[in-house]
């Protein structure tokens, strides 16, 4: 399909939400969005492998049983808050199958949704569904993110429960990249330079990042149109630079928020001063 062709189909599932197509469109749409990324991912991950050395996991398929419960579970309203961030990590989706939640927050933040994973699956414990070639990297027993993310939520709606039927996040990009050399987790800003090394790197590295950019765009653009959200708070320098012009174009630039990404923000902090300018901007 081209792209074209996918902005109009878009388009018209985006026309079908509005006109209120049923109670079940929405979760059908997002469900569909969420699954097509994933897929679409799959087919650029040999390439990236072989370009930079990492070994690379994809979390939005091989972590679609939880997430589908997720979704189920807290079904969003129309027009929530869309977040973009920069791609999985180690401790969070890597074992959920949910962005910025680690095993940690979804057993004590999410009871309805761990005590609906326990009776189909099992108690979800660490490192949950990593697979076991990934399970040679991990480290510690919590994500870094999750904790500010998960702040921030419950200051703002009272429980991270309430708070998922009012914010969606998005992953622009759903690979999870670690170095085997120095087992690190790495993010899409940290491709250019690793699939630059070697001879006729840096052509190869300038068409993966474009690449790679445009499937991000493509991946955050259909997430904006299903979900049709009241803002959209993008994570990070690198997912700044990345979308923020094409959102900008189709939403306004009063739409879209900057923020740091919460890896190493103070947490009390990154949380509260987040809920503020949401606030500020109306959108809660």
């Amino acid at each position: 399909m081209s792209e074209d062709s996918w902005n109009l189909t878009m388009e018209e599932s985006a026309a079908s939400l509005r006109a209120g197509a049923g109670s079940r469109a929405m979760p059908d749409a997002w469900t569909g969005c969420w699954r097509r990324s994933s897929r679409r991912w799959n087919q650029l991950a040999p390439r990236l492998a072989s370009a930079t050395g990492w070994r690379i996991w994809n979390p939005g398929r091989y972590g679609e049983a939880w997430h589908s419960l997720f979704r189920a579970t807290y079904p969003l309203d129309r027009h929530p808050i869309l977040v973009l961030g920069l791609n999985p990590g180690l401790y969070g989706m890597a074992q959920t199958g949910i962005p910025f939640t680690d095993v940690k927050r979804l057993r004590e933040k999410l009871p309805l949704l761990a005590g609906r994973i326990r009776r189909r699956f099992g108690d979800p414990e660490i490192p949950g569904l990593a697979p076991p070639g990934l399970r040679y990297f991990l480290r510690r027993s919590f994500e870094s993110s999750a904790v500010r993310v998960y702040r921030f939520l419950e200051m703002g709606w009272g429980s991270a429960e309430e708070a998922w039927k009012h914010v969606a996040v998005a992953n622009a990009c759903p690979l999870l990249f670690v170095d085997p050399v120095s087992e690190e987790n790495r993010t899409p800003a940290d491709l250019r330079r690793t699939a630059s090394r070697g001879r006729r790197g840096d052509v190869r590295a300038r068409e993966l990042c474009a690449e790679c950019d445009r499937l991000r765009r493509l991946s955050a653009r259909e997430a904006e149109q299903v979900l049709q959200p009241v803002g959209v708070v993008l994570l990070g320098k690198d997912v700044q630079r990345t979308l923020r012009e094409d959102i900008a174009a189709r939403l306004g630039g009063g739409a879209v928020l900057e923020w740091e990404h919460p890896a190493r923000a103070v947490p009390e902090s990154w949380a509260r001063g987040l809920l503020r300018e949401i606030r500020r901007r109306g959108w809660k």
